[in-house]
């Protein structure tokens, strides 16, 4: 049986790995409209078609059903079979997700959602910043091969979005390789200013056509990713400041980002945007603290992250892995909506964050141990 344009485009974003909500937002449209295609309670408008299409680097016939083409099908198999083996935490199962799409490539050299999946996959696992992600041992392999995939991404995608996450990679792969001039070639290939986005321009588009609304929701969503890039330079800010010696500034950088959350966020502030990667700005906050002998406060930025999933998976629910959020602020947007979250997921990723080398030094202190407890005692 043919598949309805809600079924294709439903596999189409999971292929790219987009939630409905980042689709939505590329689209300039609601998720909620994002699930009534899906679940074929409705149609996109026609506006949309071409930029659905150029999205997910499809025809439009592709879209519609007409053009059956079995190497796209065969592709969104492939990248669905290598998603399904991931696990969070095991290395092992995410090189043989990687070994899946290489395999793929093999028999579609020049498919495009393969080489998109693979090219993220392979930033990851070859990246030494990325924790038990990183495969040290075939890093040097797949950087090469993860090379080539971007350039590929670079000379054949239509969709500026997908051009500069290529080229990001590129210089995070040539500066990992050492190759920094390269690197630094690709660099200067992104605009200075931070506004020069989709939604910041649609939104003066819509001021001008009077619809008010639209305008902030497109504003809002620019602000939403302007905190993203503010977090991640805050953490790489801090971390300069604490490999150069300069703890007091690393903390005062860390903390004045917690108290600009805050005033955004007030009572309903979420957790931080990388709160369980490299980038997570308690753990580093909590570093910088033991580096001047400050363990009481390092021990509680440490609390505050932890206590936040503890609380939050405390809460009564229809269903056992889906948590409500509400976002407030808005500054950021005004929205309820409910997150799929699995409780041994958010646990593992608990125990990763407590076990992690930079505040090993709090491994014996009571209200750590007292934490760890808590985490371990999580019912599954």
């Amino acid at each position: 049986m043919a598949m309805t344009m809600g079924q294709i485009i439903k596999k189409l974003r999971k292929g790219r790995g987009f939630t409905q909500e980042e689709l939505a937002e590329r689209l300039g449209v609601t998720y909620q409209a994002i699930s009534k295609w899906e679940n074929d309670s409705g149609l996109p408008d026609i506006s949309q078609i071409v930029p659905l299409a150029t999205i997910f680097n499809v025809s439009t016939d592709f879209l519609f059903g007409i053009d059956h083409t079995s190497e796209t099908e065969e592709a969104l198999k492939i990248v669905s079979n290598a998603n399904s083996i991931q696990e969070y935490g095991k290395l092992d199962t995410y090189l043989k997700a990687y070994d899946v799409l290489l395999d793929g490539l093999k028999k579609y050299p020049n498919n495009y959602i393969i080489t998109y999946n693979c090219m993220n996959l392979g930033v990851s696992l070859s990246l030494p910043d990325n924790g038990w992600i990183y495969a040290e041992e075939r890093a040097e392999a797949i950087i090469p091969e993860t090379i080539r995939q971007a350039n590929f991404i670079i000379t054949n995608s239509k969709n500026i979005s997908d051009i500069l996450w290529a080229r990001q990679n590129l210089a995070f792969l040539y500066s990992a390789n050492r190759k920094f001039d390269l690197a630094t070639t690709e660099a200067r290939k992104f605009p200075v200013r931070t506004d020069l986005t989709l939604y910041s321009t649609m939104a003066i588009v819509n001021e001008y056509m009077g619809n008010h609304e639209r305008e902030a929701t497109y504003l809002c969503s620019d602000i939403d990713y302007l905190l993203q890039a503010f977090e991640n330079d805050v953490a790489r800010l801090g971390k300069a400041y604490y490999n150069n010696g300069n703890y007091t500034e690393a903390i005062e950088v860390y903390e004045r980002f917690f108290a600009v959350m805050q005033a955004i966020f007030k009572d309903e502030c979420p957790p931080p945007y990388h709160d369980f990667d490299s980038g997570d700005c308690y753990l580093l906050l909590a570093q910088a603290y033991l580096a001047i002998g400050e363990e009481k406060k390092a021990m509680e930025a440490v609390e505050r992250s932890v206590i936040y999933y503890i609380n939050f998976l405390s809460k009564e629910t229809d269903d056992e892995n889906c948590y409500p959020i509400v976002v407030c602020s808005p500054i950021v947007k005004k929205r309820e909506f409910k997150q799929r979250i699995r409780k041994d997921i958010i646990k593992k990723k608990l125990q990763n964050k407590l076990s992690d080398k930079c505040i090993e030094k709090l491994n014996q202190n009571t209200c750590f141990v007292e934490l760890l407890a808590m985490v371990n005692n999580i019912q599954e």
